[in-house]
């Protein structure tokens, strides 16, 4: 394989000049190495990549799950992506291709090691391990689940050991899942670039799909111009990983100054902020939902329900019941508001009228549920709610037949 023909086609499938490829390891002409440097202030969609170093560390570290972010320099960060021959099993899929990505200076230093013939394995994998030596955080997108069990493999099988295994590691796939699971149906990297990050992928981009089938046909014909969209892939994927870290990251620390975070994203962060023991950052998050839900019954509910949870937990019991009235009027099938606030009424208040009625109100509703049964437990403290209300009435009458509210 000539080096010189990937670099004249890379050239011409970007339209600026690029370095060169080079071979790794002595003697070898198995495995190639490619190296971009890209300064900092380049755009990356609605981000420059300046943005993943002042990324706030607990931030990522909230949203990584591991402490240990806190300590982890942003420029010994690595990002990290492979495009592989396919699950074929076992040890016969392989990684044919590695895109890393990490601040060097005033630069994000993007590399691809291909490996150009199976054999050249060894040295591809020895080359990969001398390019992340001294990474301390690695960040992937569904590498939980993909990138990682595979190298582990591939490099349990040469006998070689990779550091980059034991660090922190951010996925960045299930953050995404949680962040954008109420606005966004697809929380697929190239859905979050268009959605997220303003970008849109090039026409000369290979899907994922076409990726293992494109290689085969490469070992086949030594064709480089089979692999050009592959490369072009691998690099768009990883450069991505880079600002969506970063705009995670800021918005989580400050979604207020995002315009990324629209509707239900303010429920998914109060939520989030919640679990975090940030009670502050969660009842802005979700009273910002509140704001936002007018229209929307799903919204008004996800945040209602949060809201008035975490005010309740605060004991600020006479809020949390304004906020279950506002859910209870606003979504009328709606069962929990009312059963809420009949016991607010009845134990907080000491209105046993008014008690009666919202514990009428969450009965009718349970008996127009699709499957009432399931709110059995519910429906007989209800019942017995109702009962007290009819042998305690305060004006010595039955109480009874209540209305809506």
């Amino acid at each position: 394989m000539d080096p010189g023909s990937l670099e004249a086609r890379w050239q011409r499938l970007r339209g600026s000049a690029v370095p060169r490829f080079s071979s790794v390891g002595a003697g070898t002409r198995g495995a190639w190495l490619r190296e971009e440097v890209l300064p900092l202030t380049e755009w990356h969609g609605e981000l420059p990549f300046e943005a993943w170093r002042t990324a706030p560390p607990a931030a990522v570290a909230t949203l990584a799950g591991h402490p240990d972010w806190l300590d982890v320099p942003a420029d010994r960060v690595l990002f990290l992506d492979t495009e592989t021959t396919g699950l074929v099993g076992g040890a016969g899929t392989l990684i044919f291709l590695v895109g890393l990505a990490r601040i060097e200076g005033e630069s994000l230093v993007f590399r691809q090691i291909f490996l150009a013939d199976p054999a050249a394995e060894p040295a591809f994998w020895s080359a990969f391990i001398a390019g992340t030596a001294g990474v301390q955080g690695l960040v992937t997108f569904n590498g939980r689940g993909f990138d990682l069990p595979l190298i582990e493999m591939r490099l349990g099988l040469h006998r070689l050991r990779w550091p980059g295994l034991e660090v922190p590691h951010w996925d960045l796939l299930p953050t995404a899942r949680r962040l954008w699971r109420r606005r966004l149906a697809s929380r697929a990297l190239m859905a979050l670039e268009e959605a997220v990050l303003g970008l849109a992928r090039s026409p000369e981009d290979v899907p994922g799909h076409e990726i293992p089938a494109r290689y085969w046909s490469y070992l086949e014909q030594r064709d480089p111009g089979l692999l050009e969209g592959v490369f072009l892939h691998n690099r768009q994927d990883v450069l991505s990983m880079v600002v969506l870290a970063a705009r995670m990251a800021h918005l989580f620390e400050a979604p207020e100054a995002d315009p990324a975070v629209q509707g239900g994203d303010w429920v998914q962060l109060g939520r989030w902020y919640l679990e975090s023991g940030r009670w502050e950052a969660a009842e802005r998050a979700l009273r910002r939902a509140l704001e936002e839900a007018a229209g929307d019954p799903g919204l008004l509910r996800a945040a209602g329900q949060a809201l008035g949870t975490l005010l309740h937990r605060q004991g600020r019991i006479h809020e949390a019941a304004a906020v279950w009235r506002r859910w209870a009027l606003a979504v009328p099938e709606d069962v929990l508001p009312a059963a809420r606030l009949a016991h607010y009424y009845e134990r907080t208040v000491g209105d046993l009228r008014e008690a009666v009625r919202w514990a009428g109100i969450a009965l009718e509703r349970i008996e127009a549920q699709p499957f009432p049964e399931r709110w059995r437990p519910l429906a007989e403290r209800l019942r017995r709610r109702l009962l007290r209300g009819a042998l305690l009435d305060l004006n010595g009458d039955a109480v009874g037949g209540w209305g809506g509210p």
